[in-house]
């Protein structure tokens, strides 16, 4: 059985459920979606912001979610996105599952999940669909493949907190290889001080290399012998018609014949509010970012390579369920004396247009 195959049980289950439900069963069930029509001008050359060699088109992505609650406190869950386009991101598959597992929450002091699960380290994956990122683009370092494994989280206070043991590092395609799956330890926590303020830390590490590369492995050593580690700090602002959030991530890698390689990524990203249908946002980010490539045993390509994007947008809220926003992002690449990192400074122009979705409103209408 392949590791995809209990995923695509655990969702025919809740969307079959849901597409066969009576308005009567709504407490204990959820089955919504948002689906986004984008499109996008790019420059030709840029490592970050370039699509589609330049030439102007379009991105369609349905992203789908729902819960099953079949007794109190116990929940099955699943969300699953697929993408189209000649400008879809091609940092992902054109069809893949984000989260299929099953929940206990028997208080707000403990949750336990298993199964298929968002990243443990980092806060951008709770905000990653389209009406809750206040831009059309995202950053850089967000890791847009999820983990199996177990965690637990849970708040008292001003406290809150989060564990557990997954399959997959983060990591941004094309800037390592990918990775096997091997379980790593991951641990995050936050305070807040007052309402609207938060501040968070959080830590990986384990293996980042995958069973592929053995050619590229002194005798004796394994691939789970490199290790990748990661501290993030996280803080989130809310004042009145002012949201703020901002990341860091300071990573070491290992490598073969020399000392760790270490990167550096964060981003600035401020939101205003002009009125209840209109607002405006920014994300400033850099990132001094390891490119790793074992070559042989003798030799593996290890360089840093420094870039900054900046993205400055505007959205419309057209209705309870419509938004329409736009974008225009630009990238800086630090001087590089490696001919192959990349050198171009480009940028993009993109529109969005997202609708979001409860299927079983849809459903009780028509009956």
């Amino acid at each position: 059985m392949s590791p995809s195959t209990p995923v695509r049980a655990v969702l025919a289950l809740l969307l079959g459920a849901a597409l066969s439900s009576r308005a009567e069963a709504q407490g204990g069930l959820l089955f919504q979606g948002v689906t986004d029509l984008e499109l996008w001008k790019t420059d030709s050359a840029s490592g970050l912001v370039a699509r589609n060699n330049g030439h102007p088109g379009i991105a369609a992505r349905a992203d789908v979610w729902s819960a099953f609650e079949p007794i109190r406190n116990l929940v099955f869950f699943a969300e699953g996105t697929v993408q189209a386009g000649p400008l879809r991101d091609q940092r992902a598959d054109g069809k893949f599952v984000k989260q299929a597992a099953v929940r206990y929450s028997p208080s707000d002091a403990i949750t336990i999940e298993a199964g298929k699960l968002r990243p443990i380290v980092g806060t951008f994956a709770s905000r990653q669909l389209s009406f809750r990122n206040p831009l059309v683009g995202t950053p850089d370092g967000y890791a847009t493949s999820y983990p199996y494994g177990g965690r637990i989280d849970g708040s008292a206070g001003i406290v809150d907190y989060r564990a557990g043991v997954v399959s997959l590092p983060l990591y941004r395609p094309g800037y390592v290889p990918d990775p096997g799956s091997a379980m790593r330890p991951a641990v995050g926590f936050g305070i807040t001080p007052v309402v609207g303020v938060r501040f968070g830390m959080s830590a990986t590490k384990g293996a980042y290399l995958n069973d592929e590369l053995g050619y590229a492995m002194p005798a004796g050593k394994d691939w789970r012998d490199y290790r990748q580690s990661i501290v993030a700090a996280d803080a989130q602002v809310s004042w009145g018609y002012f949201e703020g959030h901002a990341e860091l991530a300071h990573s070491v890698y290992d490598i073969e014949k020399r000392t760790p390689i270490k990167g550096l990524l964060y981003y600035l990203e401020p939101k205003y509010t002009l009125t209840p249908r209109l607002f405006i946002a920014g994300r400033y980010e850099r990132n001094d970012y390891p490119f790793i490539l074992p070559v042989n045993t003798n030799f593996w390509v290890a360089n840093r390579v420094v870039f900054q994007d900046v993205e400055l947008g505007a959205g419309y809220r057209v209705g309870a369920t419509t938004l329409l926003k736009a974008g225009v992002r630009a990238d800086h690449w630090a001087p590089n004396d490696n001919p192959q990192a990349p050198h171009a400074n480009g940028y993009s122009l993109a529109v969005q247009w997202s609708q979001t979705y409860d299927f079983l409103d849809l459903v009780t209408r028509k009956q």
